[in-house]
């Protein structure tokens, strides 16, 4: 019995000392805590985290080498190192050993004896026991000793514990690396930056200045050091007549990040000149209010503000002398035409020629006054019937004895009526004047074709061919849709592929019949509408104008009339 109570006394003072032992081993590593940790948060590097991190394992670990190890490829790069057992720089492969294991399943590993570990790559044959510990989801770190079972779960509780600190310190160096590396980037663009820019802090109701970039320096003239602390109003000072109130338009009043736009005036060394002033507010730890404002100058554009309002006013004036100066002596010119038509027939050359040269003139003054009219020429859209559109183009162009065909399936479109309308008499008109050799083919079938009339033909009804293949006496026009859009295609002698960047510029013609003007007036409406519009090669060989971007509907969706705008004169005015 005495032997019993000997043995059971014995194995509770190695229970109880084991316990104290590990006790105070805890109580230890939780009073280091504090000071590992604030010496973690204190490195400025990655790898002084890493270094310091290893001497802190030494002081609550019992090891006799250990090291921290990052993912890099299909390697495991060490990073720090204690201890001479390990080669500094030695990659290890990421896949093998406890080191491999480690990362892969992303759980610490504890090994009492490497002996036993058939997967165990240990890099010094020496090592028994090893403590892995992954950290995070790209590195490791691992304590090893030459004895077996030199490690516990306590060891590995404060492993885990470590490698936490270890983690999140990592993360705060990685953060004020990356905020550096902006504040160095942002930094450079602010100076950088071809316009007037200053950073302010908000104090109270003042904006005050903390630095200004170079371009503020040359555009204002004050030195960057002695306005430093100042606020803007008292450095960037309006001009004293007041000026400066008509001109303080918001042009953003209240966007989502507090950013706004507006026009002032600010004195400058040379002057009062105009200024688009943008605010940018940013949000800052220290809950100070700060941002910047940015200064681009406006004069070069007010100046040719100014200039295009008065090549607006000029241009106002010719067509009002067009309107009315030109349009008087041939009103009289026609009179007298008449007069001459009584006593000469209608028949007679010299009349047709007059009354020719009477048209080209009216038709003249008509380009130029569309290509006068400034400004955005688009009134309100409504859905209107593509095809009703074309039929009242057609009638108010000299068609000759063309034909027009109306392929469009019905479709409506949302555009302006009267500017549509214009759109399509101008393309008609190209059609028809290009088109006019074919007019004096010898062999004319008078009876195939109305002429000046327009024909909707379906797909059963146009199953004969394109335009141009139904007779050799006529241009034939057609309107139909695309893909996005509509077309106008004729079957004429076209345009050629060199010239079709050209064929919408002012004054640009095949004819010595023509303004040169009626293909610039299409791309003008086009763009108002928001269209574009492309010259290429029709089913026939003549020319193909595509208006793609268009919003187009079928029969069946659209409940509104016809416009009113269709039903009446489109006027002398285009």
């Amino acid at each position: 019995m005495d032997a019993k109570n000997e043995t059971r006394r014995r194995r509770r003072t190695l229970v109880s000392l084991l316990s104290n032992m590990v006790a105070s081993k805890t109580v230890e590593f939780i009073g280091r805590l504090g000071d590992i940790a604030t010496t973690l948060d204190a490195s400025t590097s990655v790898e002084s985290v890493y270094e310091h991190a290893l001497t802190a394992a030494a002081d609550v670990l019992s090891f006799e080498a250990a090291s921290i190890c990052t993912q890099r490829d299909e390697r495991l790069i060490p990073r720090a190192v204690y201890a001479n057992h390990l080669i500094p720089g030695q990659a290890l492969s990421a896949n093998a050993g406890i080191a491999g294991r480690t990362l892969a399943t992303g759980a610490t590993i504890l090994v009492d004896d490497l002996r036993d570990e058939t997967n165990a790559a240990p890099t010094c044959d020496s090592f028994r026991s090893v403590l892995s510990v992954p950290i995070a989801n790209d590195g490791i770190f691992q304590a090893f000793s030459s004895e077996p079972d030199a490690f516990s779960d306590l060891d590995r509780q404060i492993g885990e514990t470590l490698v936490a600190i270890v983690v999140n310190a990592r993360t705060s160096v990685e953060y004020e690396a990356a905020l550096e590396t902006e504040r160095d980037r942002f930094a450079a663009l602010f100076e950088n930056v071809s316009d007037a820019a200053v950073q302010y802090r908000i104090e109270g109701e003042r904006y005050r200045i903390e630095r200004v970039n170079s371009a503020f320096v040359r555009v204002f003239g004050r030195d960057a050091e002695s306005i430093v602390g100042e606020s803007i109003a008292d450095v960037l000072e309006a001009p004293g007549d007041g000026a400066d109130e008509p001109t303080r338009t918001p042009l953003i009043e209240h966007a989502p990040d507090g950013e706004t736009e507006t026009e002032v005036i600010r004195n400058t060394p040379s002057g009062p000149r105009p200024f688009l002033r943008q605010t940018v507010p940013i949000a800052t730890d220290d809950e100070t209010t700060r941002g910047y404002r940015i200064y681009t100058d406006l004069t070069a554009l007010k100046v040719r503000e100014r200039e295009l309002e008065r090549q607006n006013e000029r241009l106002d004036q010719f067509a009002s002398i067009v309107s009315h100066d030109l349009r008087n002596p041939l009103t009289v010119a026609n009179g007298y035409l008449g007069f001459v038509r009584d006593e000469l027939g209608d028949d007679h050359d010299a009349v047709t020629t007059i009354q020719q040269a009477h048209d080209r003139m009216e038709q003249l003054i008509d380009d130029v006054l569309a290509v006068a009219r400034k400004g955005d020429e688009t009134g309100n859209l409504e859905l209107v019937r593509l095809s009703t559109v074309a039929e009242q183009a057609w009638e108010h162009v000299d068609t000759r004895d063309a034909r027009l065909e109306l392929d469009d399936g019905g479709v409506w479109v949302d555009a302006d009526p009267t500017r549509l309308l214009q759109l399509f008499e101008n393309l008609f008109r190209n059609s028809v004047e290009h088109g006019s050799a074919l007019d004096q083919r010898e062999s004319r079938a008078d009876d195939a074709v109305k002429q000046g009339t327009a024909s909707v033909l379906s797909e059963s009804e146009s199953g004969d061919g394109p335009p141009g293949t139904r007779g050799e006496s006529a241009v034939y026009v057609r309107v139909g849709t695309c893909d996005d859009g509509f077309a106008v295609e004729d079957d004429g002698p076209g345009i050629p592929p060199s010239e079709r960047e050209v064929v919408f510029d002012s004054g640009y013609s095949t004819g010595s019949g023509s303004t040169g003007l009626g293909l610039a007036i299409v791309e003008r409406i086009a763009d108002e509408h928001g269209w574009s519009v492309e010259c290429t090669d029709g089913s026939a060989g003549g020319a193909r104008f595509e208006f793609t971007g268009v919003y187009l509907t079928s029969e069946s969706a659209v409940e509104t009339p016809v416009s009113s705008a269709l039903t009446e004169s489109n006027g002398d005015e285009q």
